[in-house]
C-alpha cells in the first residue's frame, strides 16, 4: 500500500554520510523506537508522525507529495567542512536533515517537512520573497504542530518561538520577530537585500 505513513529515520552519528543507518521504521516503536540509545532518532521519529498525523487530519494531506512518499529523516548529521556538532537542520529537497539535538525540538522537524510540503506544492524559489514566504509557511506549520501534539515545550511564553526546544533556545520569534533580529516586515531595518548575504536576500 503506497499511501500510507511510512517513516524512515537514520542515524549520521557525526558524520557527513546520509542518509547514514537506518534506526527506526513505521514499525519501530513512535516514541522510543530505538529504546533510548539515538534519543535523537527516536524524537525525529515520533514528531515526523506528529506532523505526518497534522497534515492528515486537518488537510487530508498523505505526506510530504500528497501520495504517501517515504519520510526520510537523518539525525547527529555533520556537513562536510562544517562544525560537528553541526548547529542547525535542513530539508535537502530529498529528506529532513538535523544536527545532534535539533530533532527535539517538535516545531523544527514540522518546519523541515513543511519545507518539503511546499516543494510539492507551490514550489516556492528560494530566494527573496518567495524564499521569505517559505520560510514563514514552514514556522506556521512547525507552531501549528508544536501547538496541539501534546509534546515539546508549550507554555504561554514560547508559544510562538520556533525551535525552544533545541539546544541554542528559539532562533525566531513570530509574535515579536525583531526581538531576534528578523525582519517583521519588507520595509524592517532587520532585511538584508543582499544575494550573497547570509540567507539568499
Amino acid at each position: 500500500i503506497d499511501t500510507l505513513k511510512n517513516r524512515l529515520t537514520y542515524d549520521s552519528n557525526s558524520t557527513a554520510a546520509l542518509p547514514g543507518t537506518l534506526r527506526c521504521t513505521e514499525s519501530s516503536n513512535n516514541n522510543a523506537c530505538t529504546s533510548g540509545v539515538v534519543p535523537d532518532a527516536d524524537k525525529a521519529h515520533r514528531y515526523a508522525g506528529d506532523t505526518y498525523n497534522f497534515y492528515s487530519t486537518n488537510h487530508g494531506r498523505d505526506g510530504i507529495d500528497g501520495s504517501g512518499m517515504a519520510m526520510l529523516s537523518t539525525v547527529r548529521h555533520c556537513p562536510t567542512g562544517a562544525p560537528c556538532p553541526f548547529q542547525n537542520a535542513f530539508w535537502n529537497g530529498t529528506q529532513m536533515v538535523y544536527g545532534a539535538n535539533f530533532a527535539n525540538a517538535d516545531d523544527v522537524v514540522a518546519h523541515e517537512l513543511t519545507h518539503g510540503v511546499t516543494e510539492y506544492t507551490s514550489g516556492l524559489f528560494y530566494y527573496y520573497q518567495s524564499g521569505a514566504i517559505n520560510e514563514s509557511l514552514s514556522d506556521i506549520w512547525g507552531e501549528f504542530v508544536d501547538q496541539t501534539n501534546g509534546a515539546g515545550t508549550d507554555t504561554a511564553a514560547v508559544k510562538w518561538k520556533m525551535g525552544e526546544d533545541v539546544p541554542l533556545g528559539a532562533a525566531r520569534d513570530m509574535m515579536n520577530p525583531t526581538i531576534y533580529s528578523d525582519p517583521d516586515r519588507m520595509t524592517s531595518p532587520y532585511y538584508n537585500q543582499d544575494p550573497d548575504f547570509l540567507d539568499n536576500g
